[in-house]
């Protein structure tokens, strides 16, 4: 008993200064990353949730419109004061969310909490310990834990539900209906996050094998089903139809299964998730018809994936088959920001030196060693299971694999205890397994898809930086932090070309950031480069076209808008910029037939009347210059430019 008190009072002892040195590190590493735009910068979910956080904190309790993404986080990020407000460059306004990082901070210690309890359940004493400092180690947990992102809550509050339904079920006959119902709970609100956490409902009702577990298995689904039921009921009186808690497994499915799916998440041009988060105005144009709500998106959008589906059932079937191995494969997959740009900017973080292919492949081979033998296992490997299958038909990232890890660092402390207590030819054996294990988790076949993800984390870092400069641009300190902070973006650009040069999107934005810097030459000989190398070119084509003709070279720029125009003959921008084009190389009929199908294509803009006119007045056709600038003034009364041009061709009228 003594030697017992004595070693309990050490081990938490130990868990404490763990704590402490812990939590030292990760406050070091967000104070670090707070001066990058890794933290200043959020991009597509975090900068919604951070959106809908602070519209929540000034008084928008209930939502105005049906909720398109996790319906429950943005309340969480209002409670803790983590709402902030985007500036024009999306730059995050005001000082970083600690409220939201401190809360979030104590669910990841939380959750090693549990990870040791369970761990002091299921394995011996001497490894007890591994699945909570594996857990800890997982650097991408460390980086979610200050994101204004809901997956820390998500494996906590998942994690936690699994512990209290399996503690109900162990208690035996006299099992606590009043914890089988807080797990419930737990499980409920973990689906408000992410819906397929309700299927963790499943080995949390089988957990309770014992006597009378009836009435507690009832108590756990209605617990559940009653916390989703606030936004369950406030989605259905909104749309005026039944719909779920969210309004976006249409737009996922899509991601994971349309186009060029290729089972990570795709962007597709025009969609802009961030500002959009249901692709309603997106989908909209691309359907060429106006879609009246966000249900209305989500089905459009789930009829799209599934049209796909059908037209090449055996593509999808692998697809998925695909999705489910990329749960384990060993290679992190980045969606928000590679995970090599954090530690970088934030050395402390290398501490966290844990990698995902060490917990996926712990993992199987602990499912493989450990399973049989100890069915205390089972609803853990089980919940495991069920969120692979139900989120392998949507499109795999590293931050969604985080609800696996509890489990994965469970059945890794597993395996390693098999192998401890295995001897001789039993230990072999084993061995060869985790080989194995081993073996199936390497990225095998994915290197040309590794290497654009690494292009995309470089591009997506370069974006963040340019938004950043253009925030802090002092065009009287060429040197001050806007230059810099260009200079770093440009390194950026250029590293993604190197890995993935077809990307259109990085020599777009390598361009911009010369213009930025006032090498405009540099810029165009960059878009001229693109236009060759890029798949699909046509947005490096608009970019050259466009700055060819800001630059005066309207020849070069004047075949590329007549070949752009033959693709998208209405599009007005396209019109005005082959006016200009062709005026200047003295193509004047050609200038004005563009002019005119510019007004007539967009007769509510004012630059097809300007162009028109302009165009018939420097060829002395004043009279019908004059008649184009009256209708285009009486459509647009309020437009100076108008009023001006008609001003001057009524004095060139009024001379002799």
């Amino acid at each position: 008993m003594i030697r017992s008190a004595t070693g309990n009072r050490w081990g938490r002892l130990a868990a404490a200064a763990a704590a402490l040195i812990v939590a030292a590190a990760w406050f070091a590493a967000w104070r670090d990353l707070d001066r990058t735009p890794l933290s200043r910068v959020p991009v597509l979910d975090e900068a919604h949730y951070l959106r809908e956080g602070a519209a929540i904190a000034a008084g928008r309790l209930v939502p105005e419109r049906p909720a398109v993404m996790s319906p429950l986080y943005p309340y969480l990020v209002a409670a803790t004061g983590g709402g902030r407000v985007l500036d024009a460059h999306r730059v995050r306004t005001g000082p970083p969310p600690w409220g939201l990082r401190a809360a979030q901070f104590a669910m990841w210690l939380g959750t090693a909490w549990l990870l040791l309890r369970e761990g002091r359940r299921l394995l011996p004493p001497g490894v007890c310990w591994l699945p909570a400092l594996l857990w800890l180690l997982y650097r991408p947990g460390a980086v979610l834990a200050g994101s204004a992102l809901m997956e820390v809550p998500l494996a906590f509050l998942a994690t936690l539900g699994m512990s209290l339904a399996i503690a109900t079920g162990r208690d035996g006959a006299g099992g606590s209906r009043r914890r089988a119902a807080a797990a419930g709970a737990c499980l409920g609100l973990a689906a408000l996050l992410r819906g397929t956490a309700l299927l963790l409902v499943v080995p949390a009702l089988a957990a309770d094998g014992s006597a009378g577990r009836r009435g507690r298995r009832a108590a756990l689904l209605a617990a559940a089903l009653l916390a989703m039921s606030p936004f369950v009921m406030s989605n259905t009186v909104r749309l005026g139809r039944p719909a779920g808690p969210s309004l976006n497994a249409g737009i996922n499915l899509y991601i994971g299964n349309g186009g060029e799916a290729n089972g990570m998440y795709q962007s597709y041009r025009g969609l802009d998730v961030g500002e959009d988060p249901s692709g309603r105005r997106f989908l909209s144009e691309r359907l060429g018809r106006e879609l009246a709500d966000e249900g209305a998106a989500d089905r459009a959008w789930a009829a799209e994936a599934w049209r796909a589906v059908k037209e090449r059932p055996l593509h999808a079937a692998g697809l998925w088959l695909r999705k489910v191995r990329l749960h384990l494969v060993a290679a992190e997959i980045p969606q928000i920001s590679p995970d090599a740009a954090w530690a970088r900017e934030a050395p402390v973080l290398r501490l966290f030196w844990v990698p995902y292919g060490l917990l996926a492949a712990g993992g199987l081979a602990g499912a493989a060693l450990a399973l049989r033998r100890d069915p205390r296992l089972r609803p853990w490997a089980l919940g495991l299971l069920l969120i692979v299958v139900a989120q392998s038909p949507f499109f795999v990232v590293s931050r969604y694999r985080l609800v696996l890890v509890p489990g994965l660092a469970l059945l890794t402390g597993a395996a390693v205890a098999s192998l401890l207590r295995r001897r001789g030819r039993s230990l072999a054996v084993a061995g060869a397994v985790v080989v194995a294990a081993a073996l199936a988790v390497q990225p095998w076949g994915l290197g040309g898809g590794l290497a654009r993800l690494s292009a995309a984390g470089d591009l997506n870092e370069a974006v963040r930086w340019s938004r950043l400069a253009e925030a802090s641009r002092d065009v009287a300190a060429a040197d001050g932090p806007a230059g810099q902070q260009e200079r770093r973006a440009e390194e950026l650009f250029r590293a993604a070309l190197a890995r993935d040069p077809v990307h259109p999107e990085a020599w777009r934005g390598l361009a911009a950031s010369l213009l930025r810097s006032g090498r405009d030459a540099e810029a165009l000989a960059c878009l001229r480069e693109g236009m060759a190398r890029a798949a699909p070119a046509a947005d490096v084509r608009r970019d050259f076209a466009a700055l060819a003709v800001r630059q005066g070279d309207a020849a070069a720029a004047l075949p590329v808008l007549l070949d752009l125009l033959r693709e998208a003959p209405a599009d007005p921008d396209l019109l005005h910029q082959a006016v200009v084009a062709s005026s200047r190389t003295g193509r004047d009929g050609e200038a004005e037939a563009l002019a005119g199908r510019l007004t007539e294509v967009a007769p509510d803009d004012p630059r097809g009347w300007l162009d028109l006119g302009v165009v018939l007045a420097r060829a002395r056709r004043y009279p019908e210059a004059r008649a184009v600038f009256d209708e285009g003034r009486r459509r647009l009364p309020d437009h100076a430019g108008l009023r001006e041009q008609l001003a001057r061709v009524d004095s060139l009228l009024a001379r002799p």
